[in-house]
C-alpha cells in the first residue's frame, strides 16, 4: 500500500511525517528491522511554498523510493555505523592490507565522531563540504589529507550505491575542499648527482635499497618482497609478483605492475656485493625483509647527516665538488621512484617511463612522477629563444 503521508506545519518551517524501516537493536546487541514513524523537515515557508499542496511534491519525492520498493533499511543507519558494520568488512576482504589500515585511522581521527548522528541516506553533498571545512577548521589538514577524507567518504557511498543501499549520484562528487586548506610541499625526485653522493655515502643494506628503487623504479612494498630467488643475474631481470607492508605479503598495487624490470650493470655490481643473508634481497639482521622506515632513520638520515657537515672528503662524496658539501636531504623512499621516472623522461621519453614504473596510464606517470629538470627547461628556452633571433645584417657602404 502506498504511503501519502502528512504534511504539517510548525512556525516557519514545513514538516513531512511517514513510516520507513529501520534497523535497531534489541537488550542483546541484534539487529532487527522494524518499521516507524520518521518525521523531517520538507522546507522553509515562502512564496514558493505557502500552502500544504505547494509542499505536496518534496514529500512525493520522499515517499518514491519508499512507495515503489527501493528504499533499503539500512539507510537509516548513520555513517559511522555503515562503515563499521558494512564497508569495513567489505574493505577488509577486497582491499590491500595498507588500504583499510588508511582508512580505519582516517575514519578514527577526523569523521566517526562527526557521523554518529548523520544517517545514510539524508546525507547531501553540502553536508560533505561543511564537513571537511569544520576538519579544516579543527585539524588544520592540507589539501591533500583532506582529499584523503572526501576520498573515503565518497568510498563509503559508492560502496552503499552498488549495494543499493542509496540511490542517485553520490553526494560526495562534488564536494568542495576549503581553498584555503594549505596544497603542501611539492613531492621530490632525486637527480643522478644525489643519487650518486648518497650511494657513495651509504653502505650495506641501505645502499643496495636506494639502488634498487632507483634503477629499478620499485615501491617501497614491491622492494622489500624482492627475493633472491626472483633476481636472474644472467638475463639481468627481476620479476615483480609481489609486495609487503609490514608482515603482510600481497599483489602489487596495479595487475600492470606484475611485470619483470631490467637490472643495468651498476645495479648488477650493487646486488654482486651485497651478502646474502636471507631469503630477502634487502634483509634485516635477523633474516626478515627490512623496515625500511627504521632503516631510513638508523642508517639514511643520520649519514647524510654526517656528509652535510663536511666531516667526509671530496673523494669520498664521490668526485662531485665543493657544491656537494651539503648533500641532499632525505625526501623519502618514493623519491628514488619519482627520480628513476624523471632521469627516463630526460634521456629517452615518458613512455620509457612509464614502462619502467609499469604503469597502465601515462598521464599518472606524468602527473605525478615525472619532475621538471631546471637544467633540460634552461635549454629548451634557449632553443626556443633561438628560433627567434633575427640575423644581423650588415651596414651597406
Amino acid at each position: 500500500m502506498n504511503q501519502r503521508g502528512y504534511i504539517f506545519k510548525v512556525g516557519r518551517a514545513w514538516y513531512g511525517r511517514w513510516r520507513r524501516d529501520e534497523i535497531e537493536k534489541d537488550a542483546e546487541g541484534n539487529s532487527r528491522i522494524v518499521r516507524r514513524q520518521h518525521c523531517e523537515r520538507l522546507a522553509d515557508v515562502s512564496d514558493r511554498y505557502r500552502s500544504a499542496k505547494d509542499v505536496r511534491p518534496l514529500l512525493d519525492a520522499k515517499l518514491r523510493p519508499i512507495n515503489e520498493g527501493r528504499c533499503s533499511a539500512e539507510r537509516t543507519l548513520s555513517v559511522a555505523e555503515y562503515f563499521e558494520k558494512h564497508f569495513l568488512p567489505y574493505a577488509t576482504r577486497e582491499l590491500k592490507p595498507s588500504t583499510c589500515y588508511g582508512y580505519k585511522g582516517v575514519f578514527r581521527m577526523y569523521l566517526k565522531a562527526r557521523l554518529e548522528k548523520t544517517s545514510l541516506g539524508d546525507f547531501r553533498c553540502v553536508d560533505a563540504t561543511n564537513l571537511l571545512a569544520t576538519i579544516h577548521r579543527e585539524h588544520g589538514l592540507g589539501r591533500k589529507s583532506l582529499r584523503h577524507c572526501k576520498g573515503l567518504l565518497s568510498s563509503i557511498f559508492t560502496h552503499a550505491k552498488r549495494g543499493g543501499v542509496i540511490d542517485g549520484e553520490n553526494p560526495v562528487k562534488d564536494a568542495g575542499i576549503p581553498r584555503a586548506a594549505n596544497p603542501g610541499q611539492p613531492t621530490h625526485a632525486y637527480s643522478p648527482q644525489e643519487i650518486v653522493v648518497m650511494l657513495n655515502v651509504l653502505d650495506g643494506v641501505a645502499k643496495t635499497a636506494v639502488a634498487l628503487m632507483y634503477f629499478c623504479g620499485l615501491r617501497p612494498g614491491e622492494a622489500r618482497a624482492v627475493r633472491w630467488s626472483d633476481y636472474d643475474s644472467k638475463k639481468k631481470m627481476i620479476p615483480i609478483h609481489s609486495s609487503m607492508w609490514r608482515t603482510v605479503t600481497s599483489s602489487p598495487k596495479t595487475e600492470d605492475s606484475a611485470a619483470p624490470v631490467p637490472v643495468g650493470e651498476y645495479l648488477a655490481e650493487i646486488l654482486a656485493a651485497t651478502p646474502r643473508v636471507s631469503e630477502y634481497i634487502l634483509s634485516s639482521p635477523v633474516g626478515k625483509a627490512v623496515d625500511l622506515h627504521n632503516l631510513a632513520a638508523r642508517k639514511v638520515i643520520p649519514a647524510l647527516s654526517v656528509c652535510a657537515n663536511c666531516q667526509k672528503s671530496k673523494a669520498e662524496h664521490g668526485g662531485i665538488g665543493h657544491e656537494f658539501q651539503s648533500l641532499p636531504a632525505w625526501r623519502g623512499w618514493y623519491s628514488c621512484r619519482r627520480g628513476a621516472a624523471t632521469l627516463a623522461t630526460t634521456v629517452d621519453s615518458a613512455l620509457a617511463a612509464k614502462g619502467l614504473l609499469r604503469h597502465s596510464d601515462l598521464a599518472t606517470t606524468s602527473k605525478h612522477y615525472i619532475k621538471t629538470v631546471p637544467a633540460e627547461t634552461l635549454r629548451a628556452v634557449q632553443k626556443i629563444d633561438a628560433l627567434f633571433q633575427v640575423p644581423s645584417v650588415a651596414a651597406p657602404n
